[in-house]
């Protein structure tokens, strides 16, 4: 999961102008830690991870953690299936949330796509501008909150 992470985020990181971005900062151990403790899924083709996306949850909100596809089988699907995935291994949750780099221009809208809305962006530095996301979750049984 962490040699998808580094391939997949390493355009971002490019274009970014630094690789001290937190997918590319982020450690074996760290990762390793979400798989035993937190939700992790991916995605194979035979043998090889090709996709992956963890959940962090807390207090019933899940952090959305990394969703990465090895770039040369993006346009896939398999994002998508992997972030409804998650989204259907956390009955639990209340909301979820998450943070992309605007700087890559079809973060926010593969995110909207799913039901996501932006609700705060932050200028990090020159050139990074984070859409700071989140979708409450309505089930079936409980009746829809209107704020």
């Amino acid at each position: 999961m962490h040699a998808l992470q580094q391939k997949a985020f390493a355009e971002e990181g490019r274009r970014s102008g630094t690789t001290m971005i937190p997918p590319l900062t982020e450690t074996v151990e760290a990762i390793a830690a979400h798989v035993v403790t937190q939700t992790a899924l991916v995605a194979r083709e035979g043998d090889t991870i090709i996709g992956s996306v963890r959940g962090v949850v807390t207090d019933g909100m899940c952090t959305i953690r990394a969703l990465v596809v090895d770039p040369a089988h993006q346009g896939r699907g398999i994002g998508s299936t992997l972030l409804r995935a998650l989204e259907a291994a956390l009955p639990d949750v209340q909301r979820f949330e998450l943070t992309t780099n605007m700087l890559m221009e079809n973060n926010v809208p593969f995110y909207e796509r799913h039901g996501y809305s932006v609700y705060e962006t932050i200028q990090h530095n020159e050139i990074i501008r984070l859409a700071l996301m989140s979708k409450p979750v309505v089930r079936a049984d409980q009746p829809a909150s209107y704020d």
